[in-house]
């Protein structure tokens, strides 16, 4: 079967960063906005790297796999319907974003969590466990392949530290054993300081 370690990572994260800019998106510091957007930009791009992929390779894979199951295939149907219902909810964050208008923020978040964290549990309870029964991990990698190379270097040194933030120690040990040594060092030397840095007004924001 798939490993499926970063799949899960990555639902954790969305989750955990939801909370954070939930948080942030209260501030009324003296630069209102400037945490929330610290965090939003990383979420937003995951987020959508995440579900391109899925959409462009995971689930028209699945969709062969599944041809003459037509409940599964009803169940590919609402993942995809519902990464549509989310996609006009991240454009609003952005705009309201280019706006200024701050206070428009908590209500917006609050709705894409709403909805972020249904697909979520969703995906988790009917679409995965599928997943690991009808691929193999040669499959999944290019369902991983495709997201490595939609993030690019610059990507991966950020969605490292981001994705193993506050994860389990298991989980930790799974994700950087997969990375050659000499990676597993620049993640500790220079990727995860380097995050630790760029994102600690956001971290703290729930604090």
């Amino acid at each position: 079967m798939p490993d499926l370690t970063l799949m899960y990572a990555t639902h954790d994260a969305f989750r955990r960063d939801l909370g954070l800019l939930a948080a942030a998106a209260e501030d009324r510091g003296t630069a209102p906005g400037s945490a929330f957007r610290t965090g939003w930009e990383t979420f937003q791009t995951f987020l959508t790297i995440h579900h391109t992929a899925e959409d462009k390779v995971l689930w028209p894979m699945m969709r062969a796999k599944l041809a003459h199951e037509p409940a599964q295939l009803r169940m590919l149907d609402e993942m995809d319907a519902e990464h549509e219902v989310l996609d006009p909810m991240l454009e609003a964050v952005e705009d309201v974003l280019a706006q200024g208008q701050q206070q428009r923020l908590p209500a917006l978040v609050a709705t894409v969590a709403d909805k972020l964290v249904h697909h979520l549990d969703h995906e988790e309870r009917a679409a995965l466990p599928v997943v690991q029964a009808v691929l193999s991990q040669e499959e999944y990698d290019v369902f991983g392949n495709e997201q490595r190379k939609m993030l690019g270097l610059k990507g991966g040194a950020l969605y490292f530290p981001w994705v193993l933030d506050g994860a389990s120690g298991e989980t930790q040990r799974t994700a950087l054993g997969a990375l050659p040594p000499p990676v597993r060092m620049i993640y500790k030397a220079v990727w995860r300081p380097r995050y630790e840095k760029r994102t600690r007004a956001f971290s703290q924001a729930a604090a």
